[in-house]
């Protein structure tokens, strides 16, 4: 048998020859990339495009205002490996305003340069090859965001709505912001709610004729807001009227009073309306009612906290018919002293305080003064000594549907152990 070379023995491993095509394959392409004097294009995006405004327009205080065009893309050419190097950094992509210097709507060109003049690159194009600017002087306001949320609720449940935040701050060109007469937070939704939901809305902008203006220009300290659906079951609830100075006998019948309304639809907890059987209207003193027909308007309806009054209407109309009742005039000659301290004395100084009564005609008929008692309250007198004036009440021992009325005072001496 012949015997091999040493070149004959490597050639005849075929994994050896495959590595060594490999390494060669590497070394040419290497070789080519570097030396090569064929130019290839790149493109590089998201190039910031700068502004240029003349000083003296800036001096009055005018700005550029570009929206969302502000990002150009350059193609440059070179050979590979350079290009390979080149990033955003490399390029500088302006909009000359130079020669603006009033406000308004303006065409601006762009055009691009490498940062360091000396780069083995060339540019071949740019894109915008213009921007539409507008030049303004800037203007910030503060909005109040009006509710603009549509939505459903079951039936038998009550939704109101709260917004994360009442008011927003705008700025821009002052035109554009000048523009905006309305701000609104806008969202749509669907199905029938029976709990409570966050949604977000959209800020939406409105002119004075209800038209919605463009927000590109503009600047605002949010885009969209939270807003809290709150919803609650409901219930309809009767009015109650509320007396102080009634006499405890006097019974009030359904032909003696109205109401208007009678009743009203509230919204709360479930746990809290199903505690609530009735809402108490403002309160009504007896003490300035006589045998009369008398309307009380506009007296607040009073709903607990945890619930929410969601009718038509905050007031009431009460009208009570007194007409069945007797006036009668008696000379009050006793007197007791009511919430002194005991470190304390008093002697009375008036004689007697002269009492218009009213109730029933059978109780006053048969009512006489010493049935009747003055009782002197004191317990705002706060440590005074001397004479002093304080307020009446009066005791019936033998009538409980009658009421004194008017205000009564009386005169007295305090003075100490």
């Amino acid at each position: 048998m012949k015997k091999l070379s040493l070149t004959q023995k490597i050639l005849e491993k075929n994994y050896v020859i495959f590595i060594i095509s490999i390494l060669i394959s590497i070394g040419i392409w290497m070789y080519m990339s570097v030396n090569s004097t064929n130019d290839t294009t790149v493109t590089v995006s998201n190039i910031p495009i700068q502004m240029e405004l003349s000083d003296s327009a800036k001096e009055l205080g005018l700005q550029v205002f570009t929206g969302d065009q502000t990002m150009a893309s350059v193609t440059v050419t070179g050979n590979r490996a350079t290009l390979g190097q080149v990033t955003e950094s490399d390029l500088t992509v302006t909009a000359s305003a130079n020669s603006v210097s009033t406000t308004g709507n303006y065409t601006l060109p762009v055009s691009a340069a490498k940062t360091n003049p000396s780069s083995n690159f060339q540019i071949s194009n740019s894109t915008p090859s213009s921007i539409n600017v507008v030049v303004d002087y800037f203007k910030e306001n503060s909005f109040s965001i009006q509710d603009g949320v549509v939505f459903n609720v079951k039936e038998g449940y009550y939704g109101s709505t709260s917004m994360a935040y009442n008011q927003i701050t705008i700025s821009g060109p002052q035109t554009e912001v000048m523009k905006i007469k309305k701000v609104v937070a806008r969202a749509n939704v669907s199905g029938e709610l029976t709990e409570s939901v966050d949604v977000n809305a959209e800020i939406v902008l409105f002119d004075e004729n209800d038209n919605e203006l463009p927000k590109k220009l503009l600047t605002m300290s949010f885009d969209t807001i939270v807003v809290n659906i709150n919803v609650l079951p409901e219930k309809t609830v009767p009015l109650k009227p509320v007396f102080i100075n009634k006499p405890s006998g006097l019974e009030i019948t359904e032909d003696m009073i109205k109401l208007e309304p009678s009743e009203i639809l509230i919204a709360g907890p479930a746990d809290a309306l199903d505690n609530v059987k009735y809402v108490n209207i403002e309160a009504i003193d007896f003490s300035t009612l006589k045998n009369e027909k008398a309307t009380f308007d506009a007296l607040s309806i009073e709903v607990i906290d945890s619930c929410k009054n969601i009718s038509n209407t905050s007031t009431a109309t009460v009208t009570l018919d007194l007409s069945s009742m007797v006036v009668k005039q008696f000379d009050v000659e006793t007197f007791v002293v009511d919430g002194l301290s005991s470190e304390y004395k008093s002697e009375v100084t008036s004689k007697s305080v002269t009492v218009t009564v009213v109730g029933p005609k059978s109780e006053v008929e048969a009512m006489t003064a010493d049935q009747i008692t003055a009782v002197i309250d004191t317990k705002d007198a706060k440590g005074k000594v001397g004479s002093v004036q304080m307020p009446v009440s009066f005791k019936f021992s033998s009538a409980t549907s009658c009421w004194a009325y008017g205000k009564y005072m009386a005169n007295l001496t305090i003075f100490e152990e």
